[in-house]
């Protein structure tokens, strides 16, 4: 694996392990910082812990010996001479998902075994800190190298990529490069995505609220349903008949509370909002459980309808808008959150579709079947799909690199986004590996010591392996 290396690369690697412990330390340091969105301030767009994130990131680029731009919105770190133009950019974010229920490790950072755990150590700030060492490598390695390298770190990636916005208004685009906030060996195609709210009246009687779901683009782990009018044993009745083993293993859960109201909560599985067949839509399980009940009629055909179009599948066939390509895959749609107050529900509808599926086709598809229903929908965010040929530099310089460490590893295209859609001519490399479980946006995230080290090592050899390319001539 390691029997061509060049001297530069021999001497990197070597560099790489004697930084490994004070990479570790910084990890933990920004793990402790818990930056999800907040309420902005003058200098805190996305709230102040994500303003600490960005500060605490700059402060350990500077004590690296290297050169540090902060804004409010994103920070720089820059090595090497020439124009940012002709730079290789490494794309990555600070923010995080908020931290969810269902941690044995704590959120904000705990080593246990061979393990650091906490929100970000795979998405993103793991990978961030192995691209930030892996540059403090090549600097203290005294290469020179014939591109300048551009880092470029967010802070809005999880919830809007505001910051990228910034970036581009302000400053210029490198030429090409990666982000490493995926999987690898390399992603050349990123879905298409669509983030939706939907809202719905009914008459509600029986049925008083409903909560499932903090972020529209995660499977909800947990979703709970607050009811009167049903005695008790009525409900536990119902469910047994039909759902015996979720009560058994305490997915259902029925509880009594003080205001002769019941309490009935849904326990999944939370996923990225970009796979959700590989979660338990706690939402879901839940509205099947309630139509088990006798609920008034209007809450449970809305209930019902809710469930037809956004639950039954996450590949949109009963919502009308089913379609795959060979480059990317199927349409997948999520419901990320459901709420009901007032009579009120709303929904928020996580849409991925292929790179080559007609988007305005879709969402009037999607748009008719909801009115049919009563249902009044609204794009709140929409990014176009990612294409960059595989075939050529960047994506095929960075395959042929990870194919040192797996020969058989393939290109790949995914339904997650990353900021490499904003930018010409860049690929999503790494963190996740094939072995690697993927706990991104889910409880007990963690990294192991001996990926992270493997991020510090392929990152310093990426950098120096696309000093030789040149930007693809025919970006899609």
């Amino acid at each position: 694996m390691h029997n061509n290396l060049t001297a530069d690369e021999q001497r990197l690697l070597a560099q790489t392990v004697a930084l490994y412990p004070k990479a570790k330390a910084a990890l933990l340091e920004l793990l402790s910082i818990p930056s999800v969105e907040g309420e902005p301030e003058n200098d805190a767009p996305f709230g102040r812990q994500v303003a600490n994130a960005l500060q605490k990131a700059a402060e350990i680029a500077a004590d690296l010996g290297l050169q540090a731009n902060l804004t409010p919105y994103y920070l720089t770190v820059d090595y090497g001479e020439g124009s940012t133009e002709d730079a290789i950019g490494v794309l990555s974010h600070l923010d995080v998902v908020p931290f969810g229920e269902g941690w044995h490790f704590s959120p904000t950072g705990e080593v246990f075994e061979d393990k650091i755990y906490g929100r970000g150590s795979l998405d993103d700030k793991g990978p961030t800190v192995a691209a930030l060492f892996a540059l403090a490598a090549i600097k203290q390695c005294d290469i020179s190298p014939t591109r300048p390298i551009r880092l470029i770190i967010g802070g809005n990636e999880e919830s809007g990529s505001r910051c990228i916005l910034h970036y581009l208004e302000e400053q210029p685009a490198p030429a090409f490069g990666f982000s490493p906030d995926a999987n690898f060996p390399v992603i050349f195609a990123e879905k298409g995505i669509a983030l939706l709210s939907a809202c719905m009246e009914t008459v509600t009687g029986r049925l008083h609220e409903i909560e499932a779901g903090t972020v529209v683009n995660a499977v909800p782990g947990k979703a709970r349903a607050v009811l009167s009018g049903i005695p008790a044993k009525t409900v536990r009745a119902a469910l047994q008949a039909l759902f015996a083993t979720e009560l058994a293993e305490t997915k259902l859960i029925l509880n009594e509370l003080p205001d002769n109201t019941l309490q009935l909560t849904a326990i999944g599985k939370a996923a990225h909002g970009s796979q959700p067949e590989k979660g338990i839509n706690a939402a879901v399980l839940l509205l099947k459980a309630l139509l088990a009940l006798p609920l008034c009629q209007e809450e449970a055909d809305a209930c019902r309808c809710i469930l037809t179009l956004f639950g039954k599948d996450c590949g949109g066939n009963n919502a009308g808008i089913s379609c795959r390509d060979e480059i990317s895959g199927m349409l997948t749609l999520n419901l990320g959150t459901l709420h009901l107050t007032n009579g009120v529900f709303t929904l928020g509808l996580d849409l991925r579709y292929p790179v080559t599926a007609d988007w305005t086709a879709i969402y009037d598809k999607l748009n008719a079947r909801c009115r049919e229903n009563g249902i009044a929908l609204q794009v709140n965010e929409h990014k176009a799909p990612l294409y960059v040929p595989k075939e050529q530099d960047p994506a095929a310089a960075l395959l042929s690199l990870y194919r040192e460490y797996e020969p058989e590893a393939e290109a790949l295209a995914v339904g997650g986004g990353t900021y490499c859609r904003a930018f010409d001519n860049f690929v999503a490399f790494g963190p996740l590996r094939k072995s690697t479980p993927d706990l991104m946006h889910q409880a007990d995230e963690y990294i192991t010591e001996a990926d992270f080290h493997f991020l510090l090592e392929i990152y310093a050899r990426a950098i120096l392996r696309l000093q030789a390319c040149k930007p693809p001539e025919n970006h899609v």
